[in-house]
């Protein structure tokens, strides 16, 4: 019964976090509009290195501005990077 219990709650875990509806996940960014990331280091101002990778075009490396957050988006062709303001 040991080894079922800690099993148990990640499936619960798991559940959980897949079940958040479409609809919020649609109104989070929609609160938060996505603007155009910037691909060459920046000389002036600060700046936040942002990074991921998708399974297709590999890892990709992006610059936002430093309130705001990195979006990457693997959905498309090509990969949608972009910044979310805060």
């Amino acid at each position: 019964m040991r080894v079922l219990a800690p099993s148990f709650v990640l499936v619960v875990a798991a559940g959980a976090a897949v079940a958040l509806p479409a609809a919020e996940t649609v109104r989070s960014s929609e609160a938060r509009p996505l603007a155009d990331a910037v691909f060459v280091r920046p000389l002036y101002g600060t700046y936040r290195h942002c990074g991921g990778s998708c399974l297709k075009s590999g890892a990709l490396s992006w610059f936002c501005f430093a309130k705001q957050s990195c979006h990457l988006s693997c959905a498309t062709a090509p990969p949608l990077m972009k910044c979310a303001a805060p």
